[in-house]
């Protein structure tokens, strides 16, 4: 979800520095593991309470919560749906 946004943000002109490619590049270099977004993952999403409206953010909220797995993040509104999910 994090390579999707990147890519949609560097196309669309926003201050994302970097593409999908380099990012793609960037995230194999540092030995990230990829998570494919699935069906399951978008069902999950659709039940979360309305505590952020990005698209994107939720996906990775649901992800993390479905897996489960933590989430770290700067954003508070994404922390608040879980314990989980790590406010750094």
């Amino acid at each position: 979800v994090s390579l999707w946004e990147i890519s949609l943000k560097h196309a669309m002109g926003s201050r994302m520095p970097i593409g999908g490619e380099r990012a793609l590049e960037l995230f194999q270099r540092a030995g990230y593991e990829l998570l494919p977004l699935g069906a399951a993952h978008v069902v999950f999403a659709e039940r979360l309470p309305p505590l952020h409206a990005d698209p994107h953010d939720r996906l990775l909220a649901a992800q993390a919560l479905s897996e489960p797995m933590r989430l770290l993040t700067r954003d508070p509104q994404i922390a608040a749906y879980s314990d989980a999910i790590i406010l750094v």
